[in-house]
């Protein structure tokens, strides 16, 4: 049996759903400053962001135009996300409270 591996430009494609969702999270506030995105729509969000990548790399392995600029917003995204300091596995995540 063959592996599963799917990545874009050498990123699992599992980087870039967290690196979306953490972008999400952060800058789609409600009025108590809380993310809308939470709990059960944290998952939607994650499935849907998910599909939208795999459209992504499929259509970039079609059409080649499209690979290029593919490659430039998913590299200008990372840039940006790390440079904000949104995108990053190391910092300490609490769990929820209730």
């Amino acid at each position: 049996m063959q592996g599963f591996e799917f990545a874009l430009y050498g990123v699992p494609a599992v980087l870039i759903v967290m690196g979306i969702m953490e972008l999400l999270k952060a800058v789609w506030l409600d009025a108590n400053g809380k993310p809308v995105i939470r709990d059960r729509w944290a998952v939607v969000a994650a499935v849907v962001t998910g599909l939208v990548v795999s459209f992504c790399a499929k259509l970039a392995a079609l059409w080649p135009g499209f690979a290029e600029w593919l490659w430039v917003i998913v590299a200008g995204v990372f840039t940006g996300l790390s440079a904000g300091g949104v995108y990053s596995l190391v910092k300490r995540r609490e769990p929820p409270t209730n």
